[in-house]
C-alpha cells in the first residue's frame, strides 16, 4: 500500500479515509477468512467508494469548479485534492482487480463455482442463455438513441447502462456507414444481477446479467452490425448541505430540496470499461457533457457492491456462521416490547 500522507503532520481527512477503505479491501486478501466473507469485503469496499464520491468528492469538485465556496480550502487546494484522490482510487481499483482475478475467481473455481469473466458463452450454455434472454431480459430492455446534438435520455446516478455502437448492414462492404449509438439501462429491479446457469458435473456456473445482454445484442439490433458494447455508470453529487443556523423548519426545507437534487446532481465520476475505444469515449463525453477529470476507467465489471448478492448454490462456498441472537423468555418475536413493559417491569443485564 502506498503512503497517502504528505510531509506535513496533518493531512486531509478524505485522504485518510482512502487509507481506511484500502484496509477494507485488504480483508479480501486474508486467506484465513471464509471465501464468501472475502467477497463481501470487496462489495463493502465498492459501496463505500460510491458513497464517498457522491458526497465527499462531489463537495470538493464543487469548490474546484467555483460552484461552491469553502472556508476550509481554496479552489487550487480543491483541484489538487481531487487529483490526489482520483490517483489513489485508480491504484486501489487496480488492486481490487488483481484480487478478483488472481485470488477470488480461482478460489471459487476450486469450490466448483465458476464465475463467467465476460460475455463469451460456452457451448453447453448457449441454448439456455439465449432462451433466458428472450424470456426474462428482452422485455425489459429499451435501447435509446443518443447523439451529440440530441440527447434523448438522462443517465441516473449509480445505475448500470450499456452503451452500444452499431453500423447499419450494407450490401456493399465498401460502402461507408455512419455509426449510430444507443444506451440501455440494465433492468436491475426486474432481473437479478447474477444468473445461475445449468450445472455441468460438479461445477455451478454464474453469469453477470450485462454479459448475457452483450451476448444477445444481435436480437436487439436486427439490421445492424454491433461494433462494440461497454458498461458505463455515473456517480452524481448527492451531498445535502445544511445551514446549521437555520431553524428546524428551514432545515426540513433544505433537506427536502437536497433529497430531490440527489437524483439530478452534477456528475462527479464517470466509470466505464477500460477497453472502450477512445473515439467512443469522446462521443459519450461530448453527448453527456462529461469532463476529463470525471473519467475513471475500470478493468472488469462495474457496480461490484452487488457481489454481496453473489449466489452460493448448495452453500458450496464457505461462509461465516452468524451468531444467533438470544431470545428473552416471555418476549415473542412478533410482540412489542412496549406492550410488555406496560404490564410489568423488565430488567436486562448484559
Amino acid at each position: 500500500m502506498t503512503n497517502t500522507m504528505t510531509d506535513s503532520r496533518y493531512f486531509k481527512r478524505d485522504v485518510s479515509w482512502l487509507s481506511f477503505n484500502q484496509r477494507v479491501l485488504m480483508e479480501a486478501e486474508d486467506c484465513s477468512l471464509p471465501l464468501m466473507e472475502r467477497i463481501n469485503f470487496i462489495a463493502i469496499f465498492s459501496s463505500n467508494l460510491e458513497e464517498f464520491y457522491k458526497v465527499r468528492v462531489a463537495d470538493h469538485k464543487a469548490v474546484a469548479s467555483g460552484m461552491s465556496r469553502s472556508e476550509d480550502e481554496s479552489v487550487e487546494e480543491a483541484i489538487d485534492l481531487v487529483d490526489r484522490i482520483n490517483a489513489e482510487v485508480a491504484r486501489q481499483l487496480a488492486h481490487r482487480t488483481r484480487i478478483i482475478h488472481d485470488q477470488i475467481i480461482p478460489a471459487l473455481r476450486k469450490r466448483h463455482l465458476v464465475l463467467y469473466p465476460n460475455q463469451r458463452v460456452e457451448p453447453q450454455h448457449r441454448d439456455f442463455v439465449r432462451r433466458f434472454f428472450r424470456e426474462e431480459v428482452f422485455p425489459y430492455l429499451a435501447p435509446v438513441p443518443v447523439s451529440r446534438d440530441r440527447v434523448l435520455t438522462f443517465l441516473r446516478g449509480n445505475r448500470l447502462y450499456l452503451a452500444v455502437q452499431v453500423l447499419p448492414k450494407a450490401v456493399d462492404p465498401r460502402q461507408w456507414r455512419e455509426p449510430e449509438y444507443f444506451v440501455m439501462k440494465q433492468p436491475f429491479s426486474k432481473v437479478p444481477r447474477f444468473i445461475e446457469l445449468p450445472q455441468v458435473g460438479k461445477d455451478h456456473y454464474v453469469m453477470f446479467l450485462e454479459d448475457i445482454i452483450k451476448a444477445n445484442l444481435d436480437l436487439i439490433f436486427p439490421g445492424y452490425d454491433v461494433q462494440g458494447s461497454y458498461c458505463i455508470k455515473i456517480s452524481r453529487d448527492a451531498d445535502v448541505p445544511i445551514d446549521e443556523l437555520t431553524d428546524s423548519r428551514g432545515i426540513a426545507e433544505q433537506l427536502r430540496k437536497g433529497v430531490k437534487k440527489r437524483k439530478t446532481g452534477a456528475v462527479c465520476r464517470f466509470m466505464y470499461e477500460h477497453d472502450m475505444p477512445r473515439d467512443f469515449l469522446h462521443f459519450l463525453m461530448d453527448t453527456f457533457h462529461i469532463g476529463e477529470k470525471e473519467l475513471m476507467p475500470v478493468e472488469g465489471h462495474l457496480n461490484l457492491e452487488d457481489l454481496c448478492r453473489l449466489p452460493n448454490p448448495g452453500d458450496i462456498v464457505p461462509t461465516v456462521s452468524k451468531p444467533q441472537p438470544m431470545r428473552l423468555p416471555g418476549l415473542g418475536e412478533d410482540g412489542s416490547i412496549m406492550d410488555y413493559v406496560v404490564r410489568r417491569d423488565l430488567l436486562i443485564h448484559y
